[in-house]
């Protein structure tokens, strides 16, 4: 019986139509993914712009009313001859409740030296008892100022609990103040400080700017260009952390204060502890999907309000969303594809029908008159398959001793023919199904050993890596032990992994170093009998080397044979009769590849009670971080 086997199979181009089907799926669904995500990303990009908006004019308007507050003192100021500390008091209870942000609020009149006795007599009028001016030394103890022309001593401070100790403390000493009500002094105007961490008042946090404030009497004002100091000052004591938290409450945005010495000089973020390098701005925005600088001013002074949004953005919008959207279009084109193929398959099952009906009707009216002839036909056609048999054979020896890289091509396709088949068992009887997964199996297990081999031999001729990756371990280990796990638990092995957390990374190809570690567990696996155990652990070593291990408590191996399993084809037991199977080709593998990545391959083995493989990467194999171009 003649049968046309390509019109009993069918062709490919039957499975066009499909093929193309799941390729505009496919990138539909990429399409419909990157479109949704940025559509999501642009609405939130825009609602963090106004939020930012919002929140940095209002900030502005906070810090803006808590100067303007402290400069409002000049009213009562001009309508009194002489600021006591009461009137100061009155004032600043008023303002402090209003403002938040301030801190503290203090009254330093200014004293001159002739004056020293009768402010001090003052103060012991209003009860402070004993109190004079003082000064602190570099120690931090409290003495008695010496005699100088001028003196700028603390007479209020609002809050009075747990500050009274700073009136009659005279800043005039104190670099920073005394710059600060110089100033001050000098133009009439408002004047405020760099940031800094600590001024006089505990328990600050965050950022702090001292803004003081020249006070004089209603006919004084006049006296500013002629040098004359003013009665004294009001200094505030601004938290700008407390300005912002006041402002943005409880909304989904950072904020951070940033600070400029002018307009020109670059803006670094402040260390609220005083300690460490600046903080660039844009380092402290990099990391966020959403940012925003806002540049404002107080007395002069540069600043920038920082805004960020969170590092990462909502998983809800940026994955869940648009992973929903791909995963409708794919169960569509899923849809179509399924009706597509069957009716391609149902179509083949007629034509096949009607070949083979034919072919037999054919056959039955030609064997009578053809079965002596065919018999002869036969025999001979025995004879000259058997020599082609034998040619083939030899042909097919010599082939595969000198081009087996090129066996990979058919077998490419004779896996993924098997494959097809495999995946349409409902049309095929059981028998033929297990007949077509061991052609399946079998086929890749061949080309993974053709593989190998010339992989091993490309290595060979290369001597060194053509390029570094970086390599994380805990990934590549993790990858290695699925794979490995569905041949452990058949063959009844604990597989068990040692990795500790906060590795550094490795240099060198991430391909043949997860694959070494399958060969490693693979063998581990092999030589272990059932209910053993095989380790992966990854240690530190001297001089910042990095070690992975492999052990087992298998049938280990007789002193000696450590470096014969490390030649092509070769295993410590090459008897015919041996009870593992394998070509030899795993520890081959790794030992080169650990020459290209130079790490020192070290076996360690007891027959009848395990081995141990260790693979020790040097110092400059090792990266502490991941590079980024």
């Amino acid at each position: 019986m003649t049968i046309d086997r390509n019109r009993l199979k069918g062709t490919w181009q039957d499975f066009v139509p499909v093929g193309a089907v799941l390729i505009v799926g496919t990138l539909l669904a990429i399409a419909s993914f990157l479109a949704v995500r940025n559509y999501y990303a642009s609405s939130e990009q825009q609602q963090f712009r106004r939020d930012a908006t919002y929140y940095s004019t209002r900030f502005k308007d906070d810090v803006e009313r808590h100067v303007t507050s402290l400069a409002a003192i000049r009213a009562f100021v001009s309508a009194s001859r002489q600021v006591t500390r009461w009137e100061f008091s009155a004032f600043a209870h008023q303002i402090r409740p209003q403002n938040s942000g301030f801190k503290a609020v203090l009254w330093v009149p200014v004293v001159q030296k002739h004056d020293r006795a009768q402010y001090e007599k003052t103060l012991q009028e209003d009860g402070l008892y004993g109190l004079k001016i003082r000064q602190v030394t570099a120690q931090g103890k409290f003495v008695h100022a010496g005699a100088q022309p001028l003196y700028l001593p603390v007479s209020y401070v609002e809050p009075f609990e747990g500050n009274g100790s700073l009136v009659g403390l005279d800043l005039s000493a104190n670099t920073l103040f005394a710059a600060l009500f110089q100033t001050a002094g000098k133009t009439g105007q408002i004047a405020a400080s760099a940031p800094v961490s600590r001024a006089l008042i505990t328990g600050l946090s965050g950022p702090v700017v001292l803004i003081a404030f020249p006070l004089r009497s209603e006919g004084e004002p006049r006296a500013v260009s002629a040098g004359a100091p003013p009665q004294g000052y009001a200094l505030g004591i601004l938290e700008l952390d407390k300005i912002i938290a006041d402002a943005i409450g409880t909304a989904p945005i950072q904020a951070a204060i940033a600070y400029s010495a002018d307009a020109k000089s670059p803006a670094a973020m402040f260390a609220a502890n005083g300690r460490g390098s600046p903080l660039a701005v844009d380092r402290w925005l990099g990391d966020a999907a959403f940012h925003q600088a806002v540049p404002f001013d107080i007395a002069g002074n540069h600043y920038l309000l920082a805004l960020r949004s969170p590092a990462q953005g909502g998983l809800v919008t940026s994955l869940l969303v648009p992973l929903g959207a791909c995963l409708l279009v794919v169960a569509l084109t899923s849809l179509l594809m399924q009706t597509m193929l069957s009716t391609t398959l149902r179509k083949r099952m007629v034509e096949n029908a009607v070949i083979l009906r034919t072919a037999e009707l054919n056959a039955a009216n030609r064997t009578l008159l053809d079965e002596v002839e065919q018999r002869r036909q036969a025999e001979a056609a025995l004879r000259v398959a058997r020599d082609k048999a034998e040619t083939a054979n030899n042909a097919k020896s010599a082939f595969l001793a000198t081009m087996s890289h090129e066996l990979r091509t058919p077998l490419n396709a004779i896996i993924g023919f098997s494959g097809i088949l495999a995946s349409n068992t409902e049309t095929l009887d059981p028998r033929s199904a297990d007949y077509i997964g061991e052609i399946h199996t079998s086929g890749k297990r061949l080309l993974d050993l053709i593989n190998d081999i010339l992989e091993i031999t490309q290595m060979d001729h290369e001597g060194a890596l053509k390029g570094d990756e970086h390599i994380f371990l805990p990934d590549c280990i993790g990858a290695a032990i699925a794979k490995s796990q569905d041949a452990a638990a058949a063959s009844g092995i604990t597989l068990k992994s040692v990795v500790p957390d906060g590795l550094p990374f490795v240099c060198g190809d991430t391909k043949r170093l997860q694959k070494s570690v399958m060969h490693l567990l693979s063998n581990a696996i092999k030589f272990t009998p059932r209910g053993g155990a095989a380790e992966i652990a990854v240690q530190h070593g001297t001089g910042g080397t990095l070690t992975v291990q492999v052990s087992d408590n298998g049938v280990g191996m007789p002193p000696g044979a450590d470096k014969k399993i490390l030649e092509l084809f070769s295993q410590f037991d090459n008897r015919r009769t041996r009870h593992h199977e394998g070509a030899g080709l795993g520890l081959a593998y790794v030992s080169r590849v650990a020459h290209l990545h130079e790490a020192e391959l070290e076996i360690s083995s007891t027959l009848g009670q395990g081995t141990c493989v260790r693979l020790t990467f040097p110092a400059h194999r090792i990266a502490l971080k991941r590079e980024v171009a």
